[in-house]
């Protein structure tokens, strides 16, 4: 008689280290006398006995749960919602483990400490449910000595991170949405196939992109774990120079975390004592009214927000003042997150846009070769999220007005003015392209429909042309570019975001100087010479530059200060500004 009998091996090490498993044994034998296999639980011992076949012998080792056996995973309900088990891949668990024959992963302390780095600032972003609780049950079995355990939960979080930000990197516009990342089952089929072991060059590259991505984590941490620091302040009526400042302590005691108020400076603010009247001492002025070493303290504060640094308490000091340490480190983590938008350059330079902080710089190999401040898209109008590369440039460029400028702009502006036209130096004509003009006295303006007005309009070369003297092209479907402007003085703003999503430079003439240099010696010359004949002319780049236009509200500059800029377009908080999500288009043209 012939039939398939199951033994199950409860539990082994392997090579005396690896981790805990379980086998599975099929034995298929002919049973042609008495007892010829003994088996115990826990052991399959075959007994030599005469005419006993055993016909075959399988053993599939399967990944043991001993070490999470007593431990209630809160955290996979979050992170992978789709999925039954405890844990969010077991079957991709199990190939791996087998791959390397059930050997542990994580011995490694360094490798530990550079993945808890990772997971933390993720988990900070608030943009993953679960990931926070998950890392804390992860240093919970580290905490206990829990190796086996630690090791398989490890590996799980390690293929969820991954996972995690396959799902950015499919769709980064995401990162800027108020979207959770829960994981779906088909987003395991979507990790980057790897093996076990894990290497240190291999989870350094899952990093972020950001040159002080340990110091921004070291940063984040410490604001995380602060106590509420209990500022409040309305910002109406507005904290002048010398007035008395409510709850100043905690003022003083916030603006000494964030470096502004250095720690002698504090320390001399906390140690000043009013007037006690009765015993007769000598009165000296209130320490904490906005004046002295505090009324520069809330200045530098000012200048790391992007706002005007007079030192008065005005609405939006007051808005940031009262913005909480975590949120503040929330931010960092988030726009750690949005790095990973980003293409890495090791070479060859990239000009950024940083929309938030009205700034362009040129970076070459991580350094900041070029730098000009800029005026970006309005709420209403922003300007887009995108990369690409400018291939030309034009000089004394004629503008062809946009459909949305042409239809809210500047037919309803003719409509009140019939001279409008002329007054801009603009004309009106069949096509962009047609030489010739069409009067404007000869349309009914109070018939005309903006919607499906079936002309364009365009602003010719000259001293008041929207585009300046020159204007940098690149690839998009947008109608995105960057350019020069005759209206300078909107520079001087602290706030710059007045334009209808193109992008003007305040240093647009030295950046064609740039870019011709960049190409070879001698062409900046020639700049000169087309920018004083007023004639069009087109410039290709044979060497072109990336270009990304970027949203960061919060980073670490140069010399390790902390910067926040206000979420102009709500892509941080759609609560503060609707956000227009189209904008977010996040594609690349180069």
């Amino acid at each position: 008689m012939r039939y398939f009998k199951r033994y199950r091996v409860s539990e082994r090490r392997v090579s005396g280290m690896g981790l805990l498993i379980g086998f599975t044994a099929m034995v298929s034998y002919n049973l042609l006398s008495s007892a010829s296999v003994l088996a115990e639980e826990g052991m399959i011992r075959p007994v030599a006995v005469p005419k006993v076949i055993v016909s075959a012998s399988v053993f599939t080792p399967q990944l043991g749960r001993h070490g999470l056996a007593d431990l209630t995973l809160h955290s996979s309900r979050s992170l992978c919602p789709a999925q039954t088990d405890q844990l969010c891949f077991p079957e991709q668990l199990q190939n791996l483990y087998a791959s390397q024959d059930f050997m542990p992963v994580w011995l490694d302390e360094s490798l530990v400490e550079e993945f808890f780095l990772q997971l933390s600032a993720l988990a900070e972003s608030d943009r993953v449910p679960g990931m926070m609780q998950r890392l804390l049950e992860l240093k919970q079995l580290r905490a206990d000595r829990d190796s086996r355990g630690f090791d398989l939960l490890a590996s799980d979080t390690y293929l969820v991170y991954q996972a995690v930000i396959a799902k950015m990197q499919r769709d980064p516009s995401s990162l800027y949405r108020s979207a959770a990342f829960q994981l779906t089952a088909q987003d395991s089929l979507s990790i980057p196939a790897f093996s076990l072991p894990v290497s240190m060059a291999q989870l350094q590259q899952l990093r972020p992109v950001e040159e002080k991505f340990q110091r921004l984590v070291a940063q984040m941490n410490a604001l995380a774990q602060q106590a509420p620091h209990g500022v409040h302040l309305s910002g109406r009526p507005a904290i002048e120079f010398g007035d008395p400042i409510p709850r100043g302590e905690k003022l003083a005691k916030m603006l000494n975390v964030y470096g502004d108020l250095s720690d002698q400076d504090y320390t001399n603010l906390t140690s000043a004592q009013p007037e006690d009247a009765a015993a007769g001492i000598i009165r000296i002025s209130d320490p904490y009214a906005n004046r002295g070493v505090l009324h520069e303290a809330i200045r530098r504060f000012q200048q790391r927000h992007g706002l005007q640094d007079d030192g008065i308490i005005g609405p939006a000091t007051a808005r940031n003042l009262t913005r909480s340490y975590q949120q503040v480190a929330q931010l960092l983590a988030l726009n750690m997150q949005r790095s990973r938008a980003l293409q890495r350059h090791d070479s060859g330079g990239v000009l950024q846009v940083n929309i938030p902080e009205f700034m362009l710089r040129i970076l070459d190999e991580d350094k900041v070769v070029f730098e000009s401040k800029v005026i970006v898209g309005r709420s209403q109008r922003p300007t887009y999220l995108f990369s690409s590369a400018i291939n030309h440039m034009v000089v004394n460029p004629t503008w062809n007005v946009p459909e949305t400028i042409k239809e809210e702009d500047v037919i309803p502006s003719l409509k009140r003015s019939p001279n409008y036209l002329a007054q801009h130096n603009m004309r009106m004509v069949s096509s962009w392209s047609d030489a010739g003009s069409i009067d404007p006295s000869q349309i009914d303006w109070s018939t005309v429909s903006a919607s499906n007005f079936p002309y364009e309009f365009q602003q010719r070369p000259g001293p008041s042309n929207a585009l300046g003297q020159v204007k940098f092209m690149m690839p998009n479907d947008y109608s995105i570019y960057l350019h020069d402007t005759p209206a300078k003085r909107l520079f001087n703003r602290s706030k710059r975001d007045f334009s209808s999503g193109c992008v003007r430079v305040e240093r647009a003439h030295d950046l064609a100087n740039y870019l011709l240099e960049r190409q070879r010696a001698g062409q900046s010359a020639s700049y000169q010479n087309l920018l004083r004949k007023r004639t069009t002319a087109t410039i290709n780049l044979r060497k072109t530059l990336a270009v990304d236009f970027i949203y960061r509200t919060a980073w670490l500059d140069d010399q390790g200060r902390l910067q926040i800029r206000e979420d102009i377009y709500g892509y941080d908080d759609e609560s503060s500004v609707p956000a227009e999500h189209d904008y977010i288009a996040m594609n690349r043209y180069r």
